[in-house]
């Protein structure tokens, strides 16, 4: 992706209101410039297929079919296609499920118009987004030795990776890189169902 124009970004919400709110955004920005728009994760699939958009926005609780399982397939048929998750959701199970579909990144919903800008020029760069919500979510679950699809968080997080946690965690900057390589290792925890290995 060139990174001397804007990329070119289908955003997917069954919510006309954030559809809205992105477009002038976007106007208000040169980073992005919106090249279609969708309701639910099949006509995601249908609208990538004929434009390619460098990045999706991509909800994930919407009728006819989610963001979860959009993801995964547009993930297997256009490798080249960064997806950002845009939702309101912080269940871990649904985090672990996103990043092992193929997301690059996790927004939330309730700061998007203060992150999105840093989000998409995080993927557009090669690296990934991870909310600081969303760390410090995995990082309860592993200190609490919770369970996430039976499986205890705290017992397979290296020291490493919860390190990297916590600095994104505790990042206040407007933009907390992680490396791809760390997010390859995350969807280890997410069931097998959603990996597209």
């Amino acid at each position: 992706m060139s990174t001397q124009i804007p990329v070119s970004v289908l955003v997917v919400d069954d919510m006309p209101l954030i559809r809205e709110t992105i477009k002038i955004l976007f106007a208000h920005g040169n980073y992005a410039r919106l090249s279609g728009e969708a309701n639910n994760g099949e006509e995601a699939i249908e609208i990538a297929d004929t434009i390619k958009p460098d990045i999706i926005l991509m909800d994930i609780d919407m009728p006819v079919m989610n963001g979860i399982e959009a993801a995964r397939i547009i993930h297997q048929k256009h490798k080249d296609t960064k997806i950002l998750m845009l939702t309101a959701c912080t269940n871990e199970i649904l985090i672990f499920n996103s990043f092992a579909a193929g997301a690059d990144g996790y927004v939330l919903k309730d700061k998007f118009p203060s992150t999105i800008e840093a989000a998409i020029t995080s993927v557009r760069l090669g690296s990934v987004w991870l909310d600081p919500a969303i760390a410090r979510r995995i990082l309860e679950i592993a200190a609490t030795s919770a369970q996430a699809q039976e499986i205890k968080i705290n017992e397979l997080l290296t020291k490493e990776e919860k390190e990297t946690l916590s600095e994104v965690a505790n990042c206040t900057g407007s933009r907390c890189l992680v490396d791809p390589e760390f997010i390859e290792n995350l969807r280890r925890l997410a069931p097998k169902k959603y990996s597209n290995k």
